[in-house]
């Protein structure tokens, strides 16, 4: 922990190439940082190599149960009424979810403000308390919350829907089909790794996230498994590493 994955990370990229040591690796640190922090203490593509893809996580634009909108199409037309902007939460600067919300209002023109929180707790704290009225959620955190009408779940970013949330729509049911983003983590062993090693570690990462009890336990969490070669996670990684570092810019996103 500590300095936004950062340390864990690069206790990793310096470890000996033998398969036993490993990085949980999350697309925050790894493909989103490098464009936002200066001078970071590893090279998320040199040095290291993919072993799997563990799951995704959708994140979600929630808001008060009051707010004055109930589609995000509603929600968009508000916020460009709205002399400040509509506010929203997140875990921090660019986080999944604050790239999220960027997209969202580069696509659409909404003028939403981010208020970057330290983790996603205080942000949803405060927007039960209605101090803030949207805030970028995972699934987990925002469950009970939204089904007990505390909360309102506007839009989902994975692919297809949610079978907890079955009703909310994705963005591409709301009009914006590029606008799929999930966070993920995975596995990763620090580069030189010998290939051997490398697809062993695939094949039983992929066996155990073929267990049903694996997949119910990471739905809990609000991740979805997802199973694959180190090949297919690789080039997510370097594709996010380019969209990413293209939103970032675009934004204008800078550290805290």
């Amino acid at each position: 922990t500590g300095a936004s994955g950062n340390i864990g990370t690069q206790l990793v990229a310096t470890a000996a190439p033998d398969g036993h040591t490993w990085l949980l690796g999350f697309d925050g640190t790894l493909a989103i940082n490098p464009h936002i922090m200066t001078k970071l203490p590893f090279d998320p593509i040199a040095d290291f190599t993919a072993v799997g893809k563990i799951g995704d996580v959708p994140v979600m634009v929630i808001g008060h149960s009051q707010l004055a909108a109930r589609t995000l199409g509603e929600l968009i037309a508000l916020s460009k009424t709205q002399a400040g902007g509509l506010t929203y939460g997140t875990a921090g600067t660019g986080s999944t979810q604050h790239i999220m919300f960027e997209l969202l209002r580069e696509r659409s023109g909404g003028n939403f403000v981010h208020v970057p929180y330290k983790g996603a707790v205080p942000a949803m704290v405060d927007v039960l308390g209605g101090h803030i009225p949207l805030v970028g959620a995972a699934l987990a955190g925002s469950l009970d919350y939204i089904k007990g009408g505390k909360l309102r779940a506007f839009v989902i970013s994975s692919a297809t829907r949610s079978r907890f949330l079955p009703d909310v729509p994705t963005f591409a049911e709301a009009g914006f089909p590029d606008l799929v983003i999930t966070g993920w983590h995975g596995i990763l062993v620090p580069a030189k790794t010998p290939l051997s090693i490398v697809e062993r570690l695939n094949t039983e990462l992929n066996a155990v996230l073929a267990e049903a009890a694996v997949i119910e336990r990471l739905e809990t969490i609000g991740s979805m498994a997802a199973p694959g070669t180190s090949e297919r996670f690789a080039l997510q990684l370097r594709r996010d590493l380019e969209r990413y570092g293209a939103i970032v810019r675009a934004a204008g996103i800078k550290p805290e």
